[in-house]
């Protein structure tokens, strides 16, 4: 039997990295190992709302043992780290990019930066104000605009064209009867999470994002089997959490096979 291949997207901000945005302390040797030692049939991504310079900047330590990259929440890809492919239509972006303006012109109070994009919008709030208020209060804003649509990580509100997320996007990278696996913690992170063959979250997945993700999918702890239509929340958190998650799908992944 030919062995599907896998393809695991994994989120960085609160993921792979922690609040402090850096790989955990203790983590990295072992992180390295797994990585190095992968099944032959997995190609795994860094997964992320990010753009190319900040993630090799981030993870410098393990950015080239991965096989690629889906950026901007999955509207640029990377297939060499090296170079970015915006895989968005022109018009969209010229949209994204003309909205982008009059936000920046609007001068919120919450932003202190806006980073740089070349498909999407990230405003990251400052320290102290409410990334959930802060997202609410957006996405009530442009709720009638129809080219695009508002989420958030733990740190920054995106605005992303409709139709492209991380799921999209790493189902770009795969081909029909491919495995598709999700490791995630949080709400920008969700289509790909409620629609992966295989979803994981870390121990500090946003609870918000748990309860949502519940209503179509078991909730069950590493401890268990693989099956359809489950998620799997490790017991350690952000890196750790990445760790034991792989450990466990390196184990248990031939049940997926068939």
């Amino acid at each position: 039997m030919t062995e599907r291949t896998f393809h695991i997207g994994i989120d960085l901000h609160g993921t792979l990295l922690g609040n402090n945005e850096y790989i955990a302390e203790g983590s990295l040797k072992k992180l390295q190992s797994l990585l190095k030692k992968k099944p032959s049939n997995f190609k795994i991504y860094i997964c992320t709302g990010n753009d190319l310079p900040f993630v090799r900047r981030k993870i410098q330590d393990v950015f080239d043992l991965f096989d690629g990259a889906i950026l901007e929440t999955g509207c640029v890809i990377s297939i060499d780290n090296k170079g970015e492919n915006i895989i968005v239509p022109k018009d969209l972006i010229i949209k994204i990019k003309e909205l982008e303006d009059l936000l920046i012109d609007e001068d919120h109070p919450e932003v202190y930066k806006f980073a740089r994009r070349l498909a999407t919008i990230s405003m990251f709030t400052k320290y102290g104000e409410s990334i959930l208020d802060f997202h609410s209060k957006l996405k009530e804003d442009l709720k009638k605009l129809d080219f695009c649509r508002v989420t958030r990580s733990s740190v920054a509100v995106d605005i992303l064209p409709v139709g492209f997320d991380k799921f999209s996007g790493l189902k770009y990278m795969s081909e029909e009867n491919d495995v598709i696996v999700a490791i995630a913690d949080s709400l920008n992170d969700l289509e790909m999470l409620k629609q992966a063959d295989i979803t994981y979250m870390p121990g500090n997945a946003d609870k918000h994002t748990i309860e949502l993700l519940s209503k179509t999918r078991t909730q069950k702890n590493l401890t268990e089997n693989l099956e359809k239509n489950s998620f799997y929340i490790s017991d350690d958190c952000e890196t750790f959490g990445v760790i034991e998650i792989l450990e466990h799908l390196f184990t248990n992944y031939k049940e997926f096979q068939s």
